[in-house]
């Protein structure tokens, strides 16, 4: 989806007005994190621990749907006072936070369903989902944005719409199995949990999104729009990839960990997540030129070389489901929300530092360098409550493989100018990384062979229980 509105909009916006439209985005993330009081994380960690799933998914509805009535009538209350001071003043800006903000809840009721599903292993529905507001946002926003010409306000009520079409149905379709209620006992675990997240959960956004305002601030909004660009890209391996792996592994490790042959079931989850990750990191790296044609004008063509650093930075998000794991099993969350602290602090401190000197790369570097350090943070931490007999240095052996196929990727890029030949040069840089994967060790035959069967399509019993999970 972002592939198809990416184009839409570079080529209907200034590079300026993409980087204002970027710069509300990372608004809305921020307000998301006291829009959903992190309940449906809640959900998630204590699905196991109550019997009824239907009522604890009714009582995150119930609670939900409450607390964003509730802050939705808060933001049209002080829109007036916050709009002129945040975003400046021009027409339609007096809508852009009320619309983020219910556009934020209907959202999150969506993913309270989806989260629902995924952790019944029903991935099919838990991804209808996602693709079903998606899909309508896309449609919205052809229509606003190319019929009626609306602008920004056009994408943000494409995103209000495409949400609330989503949720009306998929309630509609619950409406035997709904009831308006909220457990006292579950919702009491679910907010603790999620609330405790909240901090840290503000820091992740500095980690992440804050850039772009410390872009905005060194540079310009072109430099913003650019670095966006970039940034949406590289972080396709979150919904191709990290997404779908974590609705998997999230069920999956709270209900092997206590098994006495938990910790070598979770490696082997382990050596799957880093081959297929570092594949599609490399992928996504050696097509960032191809795709950035095609998503943006030639005014974006630098975007490209930020692809890479952020593709790498997801991944490594995506290894502290690993990490992280003894924390969360000894629900030790005010570990967790310093060790976040600390990795944002380093993080704007890098951007301050290296923006000056390498502008927007500057900005992805410096988010390579703090993912990396939160890595170590949570390898350190917990492991003292959950110890998997992973070491803090697996994520980075494939930069064996990776960095010299890269290399080769830049040395004919420098003398190859025809897009067929590219792609032709990248399929074939693409088979020698499984080949050298093999070659190493990093993977067996035998892992690479039954992937598909065993890692991608897994029998929800035998995740659970089986031996071939």
């Amino acid at each position: 989806m972002n592939l198809i509105l990416i184009p839409l909009y570079t080529h209907n916006l200034s590079q300026e007005a993409y980087g204002q439209y970027d710069l509300i985005m990372s608004i809305q993330q921020l307000l998301a994190i006291g829009i959903t009081l992190g309940v449906y994380s809640g959900m998630v960690r204590y699905f196991n621990e109550f019997e009824n799933h239907n009522q604890l998914k009714n009582t995150t509805l119930t609670f939900s749907f409450v607390w964003g009535a509730g802050v939705t009538v808060l933001m049209w209350g002080v829109n007036p006072i916050l709009y002129p001071w945040i975003l400046g003043r021009g027409d339609s800006h007096h809508l852009y936070l009320p619309f983020v903000v219910m556009s934020s809840v209907l959202a999150c009721l969506n993913l309270i369903y989806s989260s629902y599903f995924a952790m019944q292993f029903k991935a099919l529905l838990s991804g209808l989902v996602q693709l079903a507001a998606s899909l309508a946002t896309l449609l919205f926003a052809l229509y606003f944005f190319l019929v009626l010409k609306w602008g920004i306000i056009g994408i943000l009520g494409a995103q209000l719409l495409g949400n609330g079409t989503v949720f009306m149905i998929i309630l509609a379709l619950d409406c035997r199995r709904f009831r308006a209620r909220m457990d006292p006992n579950q919702l009491r675990s679910m907010l603790k949990y999620g609330t405790g997240l909240m901090l840290g959960n503000i820091s992740g956004w500095v980690l992440s999104l804050s850039d772009r305002f410390l872009i905005k601030g060194f540079m310009n909004l072109s430099h913003v729009a650019l670095y966006a660009i970039g940034y949406k890209i590289g972080m396709l391996i979150q919904p191709l990839f990290i997404n779908p792996f974590a609705s998997l592994f999230t069920p999956f490790k709270y209900a092997v960990y206590k098994e006495a042959d938990g910790p070598a079931r979770i490696i082997k989850m382990f050596r799957m997540y880093n081959f297929i990750g570092w594949l599609v990191v490399l992928m996504l790296s050696l097509f960032a030129n191809v795709t950035v044609r095609i998503a943006a004008t030639n005014a974006y063509e630098a975007a490209a070389f930020i692809v890479p650093f952020i593709a790498f930075s997801y991944y490594l998000s995506g290894v502290m489901n690993f990490y992280s794991l003894g924390l969360h099993i000894a629900n030790k969350m005010k570990i967790n929300t310093v060790l976040i602290i600390s990795t944002a602090l380093i993080n704007v401190l890098f951007n301050f530092v290296f923006i000056p000197v390498a502008g927007i790369y500057g900005s992805a570097f410096s988010t390579v360098i703090s993912y990396a350090v939160a890595n170590g943070l949570y390898y350190y931490y917990g492991s003292k409550y959950y110890s998997i007999g992973l070491g803090p240095l697996q994520p980075y052996k494939y930069l064996i493989i990776c960095l010299p196929l890269y290399g080769v990727y830049l040395l004919y890029m420098s003398v190859i100018h025809s897009p067929f030949l590219e792609i032709v040069f990248n399929g074939v840089l693409s088979i020698a990384f499984i080949a050298l994967s093999l070659w190493f060790g990093f993977i067996s035959k035998e892992e690479l062979t039954g992937l598909l069967g065993r890692f991608l399509k897994p029998k929800p019993v035998q995740a659970i229980t089986g031996t071939e999970a």
